[in-house]
């Protein structure tokens, strides 16, 4: 039995991460790199496990938009050029700066921020466009006239120019299309007037699987570099990519006896008729627990068999064991993965708790331990013919 601070943790299998790299690598073809976006402690999955595993297979570029993650790579030797999204305040770019993170601008201010620190040096920024989502950017209508201005900087480097067009069903897709026609002519139009960007990126994890026509040379994946899927099947399948976030576990600290008639306040039953078991975990609303949304019930696996919840306080969790044999303490708990001929998966989770797999997993991340399968392994001597291109 492994031992825990707390008797609750969380799978990884890195082998997942570098397949869906290589596999993102394949799809983009020849013509298109890849940058994995690495935001939000690595969607979750924990930021610096997830850069060794994606260094061995080969990526050089990371995505990332949280300031104190990026700089702590730095801190443990990662090299490798780091872009950050925006989020930040111009006041931070000095920062940035000084731990070579490459920003984003899409303002004045953050332009002159850049050139207050340039000391005669052109430093690399990159330049988000608005191209139809509204959450941040250069409006694209915009945003010719600020990328000239801003190519005429002292101090200023432009390396790339980007959007973000995410979408999850037909509709969006075919939104998503329409705006990126936007961004596309403006890329002709900077052309001509002599503004042609090392790295330009139009499309994510959706455009990718998507297989969405696309004019520019990178894609940053997100979803699909941790195996989730970010549109719905009638847009496309997620195929060969694989959740590195395979399981969740806990064991039990308590199994309490009630019989017949007793009070049980837990899920509002009193003086039930019937005898039953229940057990607790050591995890609560404080760790990510969460109570279902009217009309679902969260269920785990105990021996393989369906346990439902039927509390869920600040640091426990109570379940109803009495259809499970024999349990007790110290017994795995599966919450997430399989036991037995069952499983119970992240979408179970996510239509449970009404959100989708991404949310279930930021919901856990961090509050858990998590363990980690394949750390450091040649995985290309084990299940592929060749290595990433």
């Amino acid at each position: 039995m492994s031992e825990h601070h707390r008797p609750c943790w969380i799978e990884i299998d890195l082998e997942a991460i570098e397949r869906n790299y290589v596999e993102a690598v394949r799809r983009a073809g020849p013509n298109r790199s890849v940058i994995a976006s690495i935001k939000g402690n690595a969607y979750g999955h924990g930021v610096s496990k997830i850069v060794s595993a994606l260094n061995r297979q080969g990526a050089v570029i990371y995505w990332t938009g949280h300031v104190d993650e990026a700089t702590a790579l730095r801190r443990e030797g990662v090299n490798n050029k780091i872009i950050m999204f925006g989020g930040y305040l111009p006041s931070s770019i000095p920062r940035l700066i000084a731990e070579k993170l490459i920003p984003t601008i899409y303002d004045p201010e953050g332009a002159d921020a850049v050139a207050a620190v340039a000391n005669g040096n052109a430093l690399s920024v990159y330049v988000k466009v608005d191209s139809g989502l509204g959450r941040l950017g250069v409006p694209v209508s915009e945003a010719e006239d600020f990328i000239l201005k801003l190519a005429k900087k002292p101090g200023l480097a432009i390396e790339g120019v980007y959007t973000h067009l995410p979408f999850r069903d037909l509709s969006g897709k075919n939104w998503a299309l329409g705006c990126a026609s936007k961004f596309a002519d403006l890329l002709d139009r900077l052309k001509r007037r002599g503004v042609a960007p090392e790295v330009t990126q139009l499309w994510g994890s959706s455009g990718l699987l998507a297989d969405l026509p696309d004019s520019c040379n990178t894609v940053c994946i997100g979803h699909l570099l941790y195996g989730l899927s970010p549109v719905l099947p009638e847009v496309a399948t997620a195929g060969d990519f694989q959740p590195a976030f395979t399981a969740m576990k806990a064991r039990l600290i308590h199994v309490g006896h009630h019989a017949a008639g007793a009070d049980l306040a837990i899920g509002s039953s009193y003086q039930i008729k019937n005898a039953r078991v229940t057990g607790v975990l050591g995890i609560g609303t404080g760790d990510g627990m969460r109570r279902a949304i009217p009309g679902k019930k969260i269920e785990v696996l105990v021996h393989g068999k369906r346990a439902p919840v039927i509390g869920v306080s600040l640091e426990h969790t109570v379940l109803d064991l009495t259809n499970v044999d024999d349990p007790r303490v110290g017994d795995e708990v599966v919450l997430i993965g399989a036991s037995g001929a069952d499983k119970i998966s992240l979408s179970d989770w996510g239509e449970w708790l009404g959100v989708g797999a991404l949310e279930v997993i930021l919901n856990f991340s961090g509050r858990a331990s998590q363990q980690y399968a394949n750390p450091a392994d040649n995985i290309w001597g084990r299940f592929a013919s060749a290595g990433p291109s």
